[in-house]
């Protein structure tokens, strides 16, 4: 006998299946059997498959409980720290590679590009690589695929081209129910429209849902990004807001002059202001004039969002003004003009023939010299 949803063959009698638009799709659901399982297994509703692994499983009551996870479990697990580092740039693809070989999962088609000279991989759950990654934009999203395989890209563009019936629709959580009997169609990424709705929406997530009843339900989050994440990090970006102007950001310059500098973030993600005037404190002996279309680093005196201040300028500088001083300096090998004195006391012998002299020298022009010795503590490019 067949049944319309399976685990290991065994038929589900409850629980419910979260795919997101972003990550890992995970599984509570409880079988009508009593053996308990492990390993790959291969859950089934209706026509869509997906190969996950048991996180957890038990029996009670003559039925099995389990927790099922995407792939092949090793997002969740810990892996040790390593360290990168290339004159050339640590590869993306390298990154992700050791990740993936040190918790045993399955990479797609790995990106080019690199992560910059140096990158760290914590000591920590192995998916955190992933969302570091997705973090400084190296990748857009990552997803594990219907056979397991970790997808460090977007869900591909669909449209759900069979038949559907809108059920319910609640737009003040972005949910639309839909009764169909094509459920493999509709995973992050699926546009759709209908009579009964208001223009064309987009999947950003679904949940396969069996009540206690057995009573079955497809619901579909629309909107923008992971919505499933979202209102978790909206409650841990609240906490951590007091801790966020104590970090160090990268911004870019425009309007700079030798004292301040207009910046804006270069991470539009971070959620950080831009700001006018802020102090260039990245050099306590001298003032320069960056030039503009550079990047800086930013931090914040004592962690406060209204006292920014430039600790650090790429590029070459426009001009620099030593401890304050507008006078133009010459450097080592730099030909020079010598001005004599008016009038020069000389004393010598006059050869030939040879009778001693004294006098007055005069010399009407300038010399043309060289400098020859400079500072050992201050230097600058030829």
């Amino acid at each position: 006998m067949s049944f319309f949803a399976t685990v290991a063959g065994q038929r589900v009698v409850g629980g419910s299946l979260l795919i997101p638009s972003v990550g890992l799709w995970t599984a509570d659901l409880q079988l009508a059997g009593a053996a308990a399982l492990a390993g790959q297994v291969m859950v089934t509703i209706g026509n869509l498959s997906l190969l996950g692994t048991v996180y957890r499983s038990d029996t009670y009551g003559g039925q099995t409980r389990c927790r099922l996870v995407a792939g092949y479990g090793g997002w969740r697990k810990t892996v040790p720290s390593q360290g990168y580092g290339s004159s050339s740039g640590v590869k993306a693809s390298a990154v992700l590679q050791d990740a993936a070989t040190a918790c045993g999962e399955q990479l797609g088609p790995l990106p080019g590009g690199s992560v910059g000279p140096s990158w760290t991989r914590p000591g920590d759950v192995a998916s955190v690589t992933l969302w570091d990654l997705v973090a400084v934009g190296v990748i857009p999203a990552w997803y594990v695929d219907a056979v397991g395989v970790t997808q460090v890209q977007t869900w591909p563009a669909s449209t759900v081209g069979t038949p559907f019936t809108v059920t319910d629709q609640r737009p003040d959580e972005g949910i639309v129910t839909i009764a169909t009997e094509d459920y493999a169609s509709w995973m992050p990424g699926a546009s759709f429209t209908s009579p009964l709705l208001d223009g064309q929406f987009v999947s950003a997530g679904v949940e396969y849902r069996f009540d206690a009843e057995g009573q079955f339900r497809l619901d579909v989050m629309t909107g923008q990004g992971n919505r499933l994440a979202s209102s978790l990090e909206a409650v841990i970006a609240r906490q951590i807001e007091p801790l966020r102007f104590f970090g160090r950001y990268e911004y870019s310059i425009s309007a700079p002059t030798p004292q301040t500098v207009d910046v804006t973030p270069t991470d539009k993600g971070l959620g950080l202001p831009e700001y006018q005037m802020v102090p260039l404190t990245s050099d306590s002996i001298a003032d320069y004039d960056p030039p503009a279309g550079g990047l800086c680093h930013v931090q914040f005196v004592n962690g406060l969002r209204f006292r920014p201040i430039v600790v650090w300028t790429d590029g070459d500088a426009t001009s620099a003004q030593l401890l304050g001083g507008s006078v133009p300096v010459a450097l080592q090998g730099s030909t020079c003009t010598v001005l004599w004195p008016g009038a020069i006391h000389v004393a010598g012998v006059i050869t030939p023939p040879g009778s001693a002299f004294t006098g007055m020298l005069t010399i009407a022009s300038a010399a043309i010299g060289q400098i020859t010795t400079g500072s050992s503590k201050v230097s600058a490019p030829q």
